[in-house]
């Protein structure tokens, strides 16, 4: 089955425009599988321009060597989904799980596929371990792994034969996502 995840769904993002390449996704394959992975804790981007205004954190983050500056965040919120789409945990914090002690990756799988209203946890830079794996499967969690054969829509050419596809939609605009996916 044809699978589409919408990694990062968050307050910052443009909702409207998300949904409208979901659609795409929808009329192409009426069948096609549509995860959005729900991120609830967010920074303030709105000073940032373009697509950067539509991120959990300013870009810059990832260049620092401590994971705890994800921790700012300073909103929160679940924007509100289809009906017709699935959702998806993505963790408190959009941080590398494996960066975290066992106890607190626990809070922040359970709260987050809690607050997703999701038994499906999609680690944050598709970086998961053992204890992810562990706290899955004690609370019956299905845990997403990059290693199962997810390509990038952002890096890769549509390809009719594949069928596990991930996206961040503040990387499209809509004719840039329908060019791609024909």
């Amino acid at each position: 089955m044809k699978t589409f995840r919408f990694d990062d769904i968050n307050i910052n993002e443009n909702l409207e425009k998300t949904i409208e390449i979901a659609r795409i996704v929808r009329s192409k394959f009426p069948c096609a599988r549509i995860i959005f992975c729900i991120s609830p804790m967010v920074h303030d981007v709105s000073n940032e321009e373009g697509k950067n205004a539509e991120r959990i954190f300013p870009k810059i983050l990832n260049a620092y060597s401590d994971h705890r500056v994800f921790y700012k965040a300073n909103a929160c919120g679940v924007p509100p989904v289809p009906e017709w789409v699935e959702t998806a945990g993505h963790g408190l914090f959009h941080v590398d799980h494996r960066l975290l002690s066992k106890e607190v990756q626990e809070m922040s799988i359970i709260s987050s596929c809690s607050l997703a209203k999701s038994s499906t946890f999609v680690p944050p830079f598709n970086k998961w371990n053992t204890d992810t794996e562990q706290i899955c499967e004690e609370f019956n969690l299905s845990l997403v792994k990059f290693e199962d054969g997810w390509l990038c829509c952002e890096y890769n050419e549509y390809d009719t034969n594949h069928d596990l596809w991930y996206l961040h939609a503040r990387e499209f605009t809509l004719e840039g996502f329908r060019k791609w996916i024909s």
